[in-house]
């Protein structure tokens, strides 16, 4: 089978197309054979910076079939169409078969093709867990999303207007109506506006670009007692302690639950997918070289022949 496998880190081009056996499968694992593999950024990140031990396979995000099943396993059957977000320190999405473990998986939202389905894991995770569990979001209150275009920020969105908070997204002029047609109330574009220009007493902030200017502005946003979230860089001490608010940075989890949950949203048509690009596997460095850019609508996902 293909895969694509980081021995060295420091670039992208690392990345080698290789051809290795199908894994075996141990009593508690399923077998799962690769339709599409979600990209995301923490994919690029990993090739320039080693945050896995090398060799591995990159990639998180799966949708596919599961084709064999471990004598241990009881939750799924051989033919159920999955998603996840493979078990972290493993990686593991970009190749045509992988062995994975039932925790790490749910059943695929049945009103989604493959490339959607392979879209949602990380990313969606990842919002919801800022929005609930980290920012413990309410009916009624504000939120603001940084980059409310990218992968996370089109799922926190969504996610934050189906729970009844008036949504404020951060971003380019372009992506104005785009960002409202998944239920931003109002868009602030960062190139020519300050967001406390705009908006003020926020009880939340979901920050996926935490640069200094834009935690410094986040900050302020926030009433007192709000919540800051970061996904990348970790609140900043020298400016935060000027504020009277609760900041965090943290890294998703792998939750079927939660992802059940989400699943039902989008089968109930509450929270739509959007893709950006696709690339076969084998142009997977190009594929993260497009998300590196930044300027990426929604998702990029590769698919698997």
């Amino acid at each position: 089978m293909k895969a694509i496998i980081l021995k060295e880190k420091g670039s992208i081009e690392n990345l080698l197309v290789e051809d290795i056996p199908k894994p075996a499968v141990q009593p508690d694992e399923v077998l799962v054979k690769v339709y599409a593999a979600g990209v995301n950024p923490v994919d690029w990140k990993a090739a320039v910076y080693g945050y896995f031990e090398m060799p591995h396979i990159s990639g998180t995000d799966i949708a596919g079939v599961i084709e064999a099943v471990g004598s241990a396993v009881t939750a799924f059957k051989a033919g159920d169409e999955i998603i996840g977000s493979l078990e972290w320190k493993k990686q593991g999405a970009f190749t045509e078969y992988v062995a994975t473990k039932p925790p790490y998986i749910t059943h695929k939202p049945k009103n989604l093709n493959w490339v959607e389905a392979a879209a949602v894991p990380l990313a969606s995770l990842t919002a919801w867990q800022a929005l609930f569990d980290h920012g413990h979001l309410q009916q009624g209150q504000k939120a603001v999303i940084q980059a409310a275009a990218g992968g996370v920020g089109l799922f926190a969105v969504q996610f934050a207007k189906w729970k009844g908070a008036y949504v404020v997204g951060t971003a380019s002029e372009v992506n104005d109506a785009f960002v409202k047609s998944f239920g931003a109330d109002e868009v602030v574009d960062y190139h020519t506006t300050k967001l406390t220009d705009k908006v003020m007493g926020a009880d939340l902030v979901l920050d996926s670009v935490a640069t200094s200017e834009v935690q410094e502005e986040s900050f302020k946003a926030l009433k007192n007692g709000g919540h800051y979230v970061s996904i990348t860089a970790g609140p900043r001490e020298e400016i935060l302690k000027q504020y009277d608010i609760n900041a965090t940075k943290f890294l998703f989890i792998s939750n079927p639950v939660q992802l059940q949950q989400i699943v039902a949203l989008i089968e109930q048509g509450i929270v739509k997918v959007h893709i950006d690009k696709t690339f076969p596997l084998v142009q997977a460095k190009e594929a993260l070289e497009y998300v590196r850019k930044g300027r990426t609508r929604g998702k990029v996902v590769l698919t698997v022949e």
